[in-house]
Parts: structure tokens; C-alpha cells; sequence
């Protein structure tokens, strides 16, 4: 029965059958390689049922303690969020602050977990599109998604990368694509669309898509269709000979489904991903991708959201003459380049995939 109290690590332990220890791994960011996936999300799922917010117990045993930065992120398990967090927590640890993991998709949610708290600062990476600013007195940088209004954010220069991706392809002799999208209503993914959609037109190259959740077994079952003949679009149904996936999971799935198919990569398809995450190097043949440094994007979050704190202190001590010179640029986007690496799994056009 419930009892009123806010719901503690132990108790996500006890509904997820784990140990409070491994609860705390996994709110650390730090379960990876010793925590299992199927874990992880016991553990994440318990915490959603209970309404637990894992930034209160950890702000319970810090009193007078180093500042606190929670680092929201919309899926621990993704490996691409993964290099975001290790390299936010690095940035951080460099000037003595602590950090606490927040999994949700939007704002709002991450307001919750700081609401009450003292939490100092937040790092969002990946959330739902704009939402309300949190509260003016905790600091906010946004990553790889549309800030709030006003708000700062880090952002990857993606649509000169899949430029170079379609023109690679392009210049193999590959006159139509298939674009596997990714299911996410984020400003990211749009722009991922909006490169690969004029690219092609520039260029004058046939296109279909399709759409999937970030995945492999969603996008293996998108795929199947689409390498099948079942396409939509202005492209005739078999007239493509590449795939150029929004994600690198993505490009597994599509992998697999050509396999399924009996269709050979690159022989008979060309496939291309975006993240250079392991998976990419893991499957044969290796996977032609755009690197998006993600340690580099949680670094160079983190250090702004340091400089934004910074310039709040000097404000406080100093007046608003070195607050406006330091936080001129608070709501400025920051760009970081992505680099088309060319690898295996693309290559010369063979019979564009017939209809099955």
C-alpha cells in the first residue's frame, strides 16, 4: 500500500529483483559492461512504475558536497548515448563536479527530477524538440536537439556529411536510394531527411523511404518490404541499389533483412549508416557511416554548461558588467563537424533489387 514517502533506490531494487548496488550502477551511468541490457531496462522500468527519481537519493548523501550536474538522456542502452554520457561525465570530473543520469524524452520530465532538488546544472542530450526552459536559476545546455527558446545547445553539422554520403554514392554509379528514416520527431532526424531528400534531387537520383523505431529488429521488419519491392515514393519499386540509414542500428536491421533476402552487401546493395558506434565495425562488411563524435558532443556540452555556471558566479560576485560579456552567446548554437567514412559495405551498383 502506498505510504506517502518518496519511493528510494531500494525499493527500484526490490520490484526489479536486483540489488540496491546495481540500481545505483545503472543512475551512475556507469553499468556498462557490468550490467546487463535486459537489467538495465528491468531496472529503468521499475523506476518509471515507482515514480522514482534517482537524483534525490543521491542528493540525500551529499550535503555541502561538489556541484551537481544531471545529464538527462532519452536511452541508456543506446551505445550512441553512451559515448555522450562517458564524455559529459569526463568534462565533468575534470572540475571536481559530480554527475547524475536522468533517462527521459522531453523537458518537462527532466524538470520533475530536478524539481526540489539541488541539482546545479543540466545536460539534456536527444530530448523531444523545445518544451519549456527550466528554471532560470539551474543552468541548461541542450545536445543534438532543438533548444528551448534562448537556451544554448551543441549540435552536429549533419547535412554536409550526407551530402558527402550521397555524393559518394552518387559517384559509384548509384542513381536511386532508399532512405530508411528514423521514427524520432526531433530537429536532428529532420535534418537528416531534409540533406538526403535535396542531395538526391541535386543530383538528379531516384528515391523511396521508409521509417523505423531506432531498433534492429523494427528496422530489419521496415527494411523487409522495402527490399521486397514494397516501396513507396517517387522512385519506381526496385529501381534503387543503396540504403542510406539515419542511424547505424538502422543499417543493421537492413543488413539483416538482406540476408533474409538472399541479397549480398555490397554486391547486390549498398548500405550506409550514421553514429560510427562499435556496430558498425562489428558487422561484415564493415559499415560505410558518418562519425558523430559522441564523447566530443558530451565534452563540449559539459565545458559550456561549466562556463555557464562560471559566468552566474561572476555575475553574483561581480555584477552584471561580467555576466553580460561572459553570456553573450548563452542561447548560441555550437556546431560540431561530422566526417563521412567510407568503408566496406558500399560499392559499383550491380541489378537494381527486382520486385519479389
Amino acid at each position: 500500500m502506498p505510504t506517502g514517502k518518496p519511493p528510494t533506490s531500494h525499493d527500484v531494487a526490490r520490484l526489479a529483483g536486483v540489488s540496491q548496488s546495481t540500481v545505483s550502477l545503472v543512475f551512475r551511468g556507469a553499468a556498462g559492461g557490468r550490467v546487463g541490457q535486459r537489467t538495465q531496462r528491468a531496472v529503468l522500468d521499475a523506476a518509471r512504475q515507482l515514480g522514482f527519481r534517482p537524483n534525490a537519493d543521491a542528493r540525500r548523501l551529499r550535503v555541502g558536497g561538489p556541484r551537481m550536474v544531471l545529464i538527462a538522456v532519452p536511452d541508456i542502452v543506446n551505445p550512441f548515448f553512451a559515448r555522450v554520457f562517458t564524455g559529459a561525465r569526463t568534462a565533468a570530473r575534470e572540475r571536481g563536479f559530480q554527475v547524475v543520469l536522468s533517462v527521459q524524452r522531453d523537458l518537462e520530465s527532466v524538470a520533475a527530477d530536478v524539481a526540489g532538488q539541488q541539482v546545479d546544472a543540466v545536460l539534456a542530450c536527444s530530448l523531444d524538440d523545445g518544451g519549456r526552459p527550466l528554471d532560470d536559476a539551474v543552468p541548461a545546455v541542450v545536445l543534438d536537439a532543438e533548444p528551448p527558446e534562448g537556451q544554448g545547445s551543441v549540435r552536429f553539422d549533419i547535412a554536409p556529411a550526407l551530402t558527402d554520403v550521397v555524393d559518394h554514392l552518387h559517384r559509384l554509379g548509384h542513381r536511386g536510394i532508399a532512405h530508411l528514416r528514423a521514427d524520432v520527431r526531433t530537429a536532428t532526424f529532420r535534418e537528416r531527411a531534409e540533406a538526403v531528400d535535396a542531395a538526391c534531387a541535386a543530383r538528379g537520383m531516384n528515391r523511396v523511404h521508409a521509417s523505423s523505431a531506432l531498433d534492429v529488429d523494427a528496422a530489419r521488419a521496415a527494411a523487409l518490404p522495402l527490399l521486397a519491392g514494397g516501396g513507396s515514393g517517387p522512385c519506381a519499386p526496385g529501381a534503387f541499389t543503396a540504403v542510406v540509414c539515419d542511424d547505424d542500428v538502422l543499417a543493421v536491421g537492413v543488413y539483416k533483412a538482406a540476408q533474409a533476402l538472399g541479397i549480398a552487401i555490397p554486391g547486390g546493395l549498398s548500405v550506409t549508416g550514421v553514429d560510427d558506434v562499435d556496430l558498425a565495425m562489428a558487422v561484415t562488411p564493415e559499415l560505410t557511416t558518418v562519425d558523430l563524435p559522441g564523447e566530443e558532443l558530451g565534452e563540449t556540452g559539459m565545458r559550456r554548461l561549466v562556463a555557464e555556471l562560471e559566468r552566474a558566479d561572476d555575475e553574483q560576485a561581480g555584477g552584471e558588467r561580467v555576466g553580460a560579456d561572459r553570456g553573450s552567446d548563452a542561447g548560441a548554437c555550437v556546431r560540431l563537424p561530422a566526417q563521412l567514412l567510407i568503408r566496406g559495405s558500399t560499392a559499383r551498383p550491380g541489378t537494381p533489387l527486382p520486385l519479389r
